[in-house]
């Protein structure tokens, strides 16, 4: 990638838990990138504006949001996150930094539905800016020099289909202040040989249908050069015991990898 300075980003952990049981200290999966002019989500499990708005960020600066599937552990939190959104402009007496918030995600019918919901709200939801959804399909989502961030999306085989239907689960590769990233959503163990670039310098990878050990080896198998490996998503194994986590992490990965948490941060520089 392009070795000119780039502005500095940071990538906050809003939610680190799957879809299983309510766990203390853990909400559903939510990422959100943070550039100097510039927010955007990846996912939006419960509590995600919350969350994001009292870790201080500007959820005025929101560009886009981005939705792996349709699950609810991945977009119960987004009618809220826009609702929320629109509250601070009223509140703050201040727009959004862009005059169209974007949603892209893969079932448009999930995004009428929550629109529904919204246009019951106060004021009928009525706005001093935009609202547009995308259908979340293979390729190029998102490009902004301005924001030195892009984002593709490759699809993987988390949830069913039948061709020539789209697809419904899909994973991100991003670029992002000079930095690969590539986000696995929900996925497939045998996607990762596919869809994870063969470098990246930072890897979301989910724990909620994978044990760390198996997923380590794979990725090494696979000839995967990955700097920095997080686990996300995590489900009942690794929240029963994040020390038993922590071990496996650094048996079979090494010191370059962390086990996410609510509230975590990471700087890109």
């Amino acid at each position: 990638m392009n070795e000119e300075k780039q502005p500095s980003a940071k990538i906050h952990i809003l939610g680190s838990c799957s879809g299983t049981e309510p766990f203390p200290g853990r909400h559903h999966t939510s990422l959100a990138i943070e550039l100097p002019d510039s927010l955007f989500f990846l996912d939006a499990g419960e509590t995600c504006s919350y969350t994001a708005h009292l870790m201080g960020l500007d959820l005025l600066k929101t560009r886009a949001v981005f939705i792996s599937h349709c699950h609810m552990d991945h977009i119960g939190g987004l009618p809220n996150l826009l609702w929320t959104i629109r509250k601070l402009s009223v509140v703050k007496q201040k727009l959004p930094v862009s005059p169209v918030i974007h949603t892209y995600l893969p079932c448009l019918d999930s995004y009428e539905g929550m629109m529904a919901l919204l246009n019951n709200t106060e004021d009928g939801f009525r706005c001093g800016y935009g609202h547009q959804a995308h259908a979340v399909r293979d390729g190029l989502l998102w490009s902004g020099e301005e924001e030195a961030f892009t984002l593709e999306a490759v699809h993987n085989h988390h949830l069913p289909y039948t061709s020539p239907a789209p697809y419904l689960s899909f994973s991100f590769r991003i670029g992002l202040a000079g930095k690969s990233i590539f986000y696995s959503g929900d996925t497939s163990l045998e996607d990762l040989a596919d869809t994870v670039p063969d470098y990246c310098d930072l890897m979301f990878m989910e724990t909620g249908h994978h044990q760390i050990p198996q997923v380590c080896r794979f990725l090494k198998a696979a000839g995967k050069n990955i700097r920095t490996l997080v686990f996300i998503h995590h489900g009942l194994r690794v929240l029963g015991d994040p020390g038993r986590a922590e071990e496996e992490l650094r048996r079979y990965w090494g010191t370059d990898g962390a086990i996410a948490y609510d509230g975590m941060t990471i700087s890109l520089q």
